[in-house]
């Protein structure tokens, strides 16, 4: 495996050019792991489709004003188990998105999320010039299975230690506390103590992503953005 500390996979002040002329524009994997668990169920999760299919757009838009970055759309869904709610990296500009749905008394298996996102960071599954990925890991609850281990997985892949990661917490029985470990160091645990401000900070993420990815970006700047706008 790639050493960790070596990142040119993700290095952002290069480009390459395109036979014949243009600059071949560099994948940016966007990954989505979504709470399925039953206290999701109803307000929560019918707001959370709304903001994943608004944010989108959003990210279709900022891709189509950038001159080498595309973005590759991947979801996971997790309930009593972690799977692929879109498989495949999908150009964004092409994900019609499926609205997720709870299952009665699942639980919240994070762990097994954060492995299978893992699983598609590795050396052999990232293309040598990929931007940062970008990880959204969004949740009602705390983890029912072996959270930590999960998340050892995802950082000791290159993409998973290089990537944009990025933790939504819904409600009051979120536990921040958790996320933080998850969540970049320069952008706090994002919160919605309400269902109606899912989407709000769903299209924060899109900024965050955006802007994090810029060539040269700083991210303490980004994050202190986002806090003078209120969002974190």
């Amino acid at each position: 495996m790639q050493p960790l500390a070596d990142r040119t996979a993700w290095d952002l002040t290069t480009s390459a050019m395109m036979p014949g002329g243009g600059i071949a524009k560099r994948p940016l994997h966007f990954i989505i792991a979504a709470d399925c668990s039953w206290s999701m169920n109803g307000d929560k999760m019918q707001s959370l489709n709304y903001a994943i299919a608004t944010m989108l757009p959003q990210l279709a838009a900022w891709e189509r004003a950038q001159e080498n970055a595309q973005v590759l759309v991947r979801a996971v869904r997790f309930d009593n188990r972690a799977a692929w709610h879109i498989e495949e990296p999908t150009p964004v500009g092409q994900v019609r998105w499926q609205p997720l749905r709870c299952e009665e008394r699942a639980l919240t298996h994070m762990g097994a999320a954060l492995r299978l996102m893992a699983s598609v960071l590795t050396t052999d599954r990232m293309e040598r010039r990929a931007l940062r990925p970008a990880l959204v890991l969004i949740t009602d609850g705390i983890a029912t299975d072996d959270f930590d281990t999960g998340l050892a997985e995802l950082l000791a892949t290159p993409g998973g230690a290089a990537a944009i990661r990025i933790a939504v917490a819904i409600g009051l029985d979120a536990r921040p506390e958790q996320l933080s470990k998850f969540s970049d160091a320069t952008v706090p645990v994002l919160h919605a103590s309400a269902a109606e401000e899912i989407p709000d900070l769903l299209m924060a993420v899109s900024i965050a992503v955006s802007r994090m990815s810029v060539v040269g970006a700083d991210p303490n700047a980004v994050a202190e953005q986002l806090r003078r706008h209120g969002i974190v």
